[in-house]
Parts: structure tokens; C-alpha cells; sequence
């Protein structure tokens, strides 16, 4: 079958690269892809690349109309991507003058699953920095998949749609959307937890309010303990001040500072031969700073009759 003949038998399409959105005679055509960014790659990192080949496996029965995806997402023929909670959504400029509109959706996880991938997460709070600084550890997703859970879409994870007349899956255009998800992951990984259902604000309020609770999962380098709790007769300052308002308990009171002033503890060693430090002047000043340190304690800001007193610039005498 040629190209000028594109339908079978009865009319109907088949598959194969023949399909072209370009109408007889010519028409509108995109820019070319030229210059430094005209053979780059997608999925730079190893998330990223997960997408990709997700991606490419579930067109691997048609790879013609990836190579084309990859051109037209490389020549910016792709508008602004808006990604949300299991959905991505783009506008792509085909050699038609009007714009193909691009749909990829993918399966978001229930409350319950949610639950599971934050006890993951929040087992270490070094998982949560790496997740701030861009990076996505391998061990998240390996601990999410022995939760049964798919952090990463799959072939089957990815449903993408276009308005074009190609019924390809994916088209060129929904291609090029997906390369440039790739792109999405690569900046920045809470992309792909978006893409599950909840964003990078939703993901660190859950971590921080399950570290308040004390549950397991919370933000911590070590899993979370629970502790015997004993009761000494205090009450946490939180719960007090969040009872409505009445009767609080008083804070108690600091205790008294000691009836004279204390003695500095006896030098372990002498200072080094040659230091240029005398132990007994060292020693008379520290306890000309305590003798000053108590007074301030007692408010006695002026010396007791008889006390014997340092100068205030410079330390006793022996």
C-alpha cells in the first residue's frame, strides 16, 4: 500500500507511517529544528529516562512517530505545558494553522495509597532534603514498588490523547508533549508525585503535620519510636495553651541562686611553660567573674559591707 492510497480494503485506515496532518497542496509548516538544541536529548536523569523509555515502550510498535515527536518538541512547535494532578495539557502547532490540543492523563493514587507512599517518604528526613534539592532517591521508589505501589508511570501508566486525525498512540504531537514532560522530571522531581495526585506544598504540609502527630512516617533519620510515656505531673506547654481559656497552670518558678557565690574549679594543668600565664591571677579572675555573676543573680548590684571587691577593669591582685 502507497502513500497516495492511504485506506484498505472498505475504506478503513491501517497502520503505518503514511498519516500526515498536512493538507493538499501545502500548507502551514512549523519551523525547522536547527542549530545546538536540534539533536538533544530527553531524561537527563534516571527519572526522567524512566518516563522516556515508558514512553517509547508503548510505542515501540510504531517508533516512526516518536522520531517525528522528538523534532517537533526539540523545534518548539509544543505550547505551554500545564501539568496537574494526573493530567498533562498542550497546545501543538502541526502543519495545520490551527493547533492540535494534547491530553496525557495518568492514574492518580487514592487517599489510602497516598497514606502508604508518605510512610516512605518520611522514614528519613534525608529522603525529603533530597527531594527539595532535585534529586529523586532510588530507594523511594524501590520502597514505594515493595508497598505495591508505581511511583513511576509505566507503558500502561501513560494515556495520552490528541484532537489530530492520526489515531496513532501515541501521535507525533502527543509525543513531543511527553518528551518535554521529560523535561518537567528532570527539573524538578515532585513532578512525578504531581502527576500521582498531589503537588510539592500538599506532599511537605502532609510530612510536617504526621512529624506533629507523631506518626510513623514522620520527617526523622531514624524510623519514628514510640516511647513509654510517664506521667511526673507536668503538662506540656502545648497542651496547655491549647485548652480553651480558663485555669492554666503557673509556670514554675526559677530556682534561687545559691547563698554565696560559688569557687572556680582548680586548674587540671598548669598552663605551658613559656604561655606567659600566671595560675593565680587566672585563678582570682575567674573568681572575681563569679563574685560579679552572683551579685547580678541577687540583684545586689553593689558589694555587701565587708566583701572584698575586684576593680571592674582588671582583676585582683594575689
Amino acid at each position: 500500500m502507497s502513500p497516495g492510497n492511504p485506506r484498505g480494503p472498505g475504506g478503513s485506515r491501517t497502520s503505518g507511517d503514511w498519516w500526515s496532518d498536512e493538507p493538499a497542496g501545502g500548507g502551514h509548516r512549523p519551523p525547522a529544528a536547527t542549530g545546538a538544541g536540534s539533536r538533544r536529548p530527553f531524561g537527563l536523569t534516571w527519572w526522567g529516562r524512566a518516563w522516556v523509555d515508558a514512553l517509547e515502550h508503548r510505542a515501540a510498535l510504531d517508533p516512526g512517530r516518536l522520531a517525528r515527536g522528538r523534532s517537533y518538541a526539540r523545534r518548539g512547535a509544543v505550547g505551554r505545558v500545564q501539568l496537574t494532578a494526573g493530567l498533562v495539557m498542550a497546545p501543538v502547532q502541526g502543519s495545520r494553522p490551527d493547533p492540535y490540543t494534547v491530553t496525557i492523563r495518568v492514574p492518580t493514587f487514592r487517599r489510602a495509597e497516598w497514606e502508604r507512599v508518605l510512610d516512605v517518604i518520611g522514614t528519613q528526613i534525608g529522603r525529603t532534603a533530597a527531594l527539595l534539592d532535585g534529586e529523586l532517591p532510588p530507594e523511594v521508589v524501590e520502597d514505594v514498588g515493595a508497598a505495591g505501589l508505581s511511583l513511576l508511570p509505566g507503558p500502561g501508566d501513560i494515556r495520552p490523547a490528541c484532537s489530530c486525525p492520526d489515531w496513532g498512540e501515541p501521535c507525533k504531537h502527543a509525543a513531543a508533549v511527553c518528551y518535554l514532560v521529560a523535561d518537567l522530571l528532570d527539573a524538578d522531581p515532585f513532578t512525578a508525585l504531581r502527576l500521582r495526585g498531589r503537588s510539592r506544598d500538599d506532599i511537605l504540609t502532609a510530612l510536617r503535620a504526621r512529624r506533629t502527630a507523631g506518626l510513623p512516617g514522620a520527617d526523622s533519620s531514624t524510623p519514628v519510636r514510640h516511647s513509654r510515656v510517664v506521667d511526673d505531673g507536668s503538662v506540656p506547654a502545648r497542651s496547655a495553651y491549647a485548652d480553651q481559656p480558663g485555669d492554666r497552670p503557673e509556670p514554675p518558678l526559677p530556682p534561687l541562686p545559691p547563698d554565696r557565690p560559688g569557687h572556680p574549679v582548680p586548674l587540671a594543668q598548669e598552663p605551658p611553660p613559656g604561655s606567659g600565664i600566671d595560675p593565680g591571677a587566672l585563678s582570682e579572675l575567674a573568681a572575681a567573674a563569679a563574685r560579679r555573676a552572683w551579685r547580678l543573680a541577687t540583684a545586689d548590684v553593689e558589694a555587701a559591707p565587708g566583701e572584698e571587691t575586684a576593680p571592674e577593669d582588671e582583676p585582683d591582685q594575689p
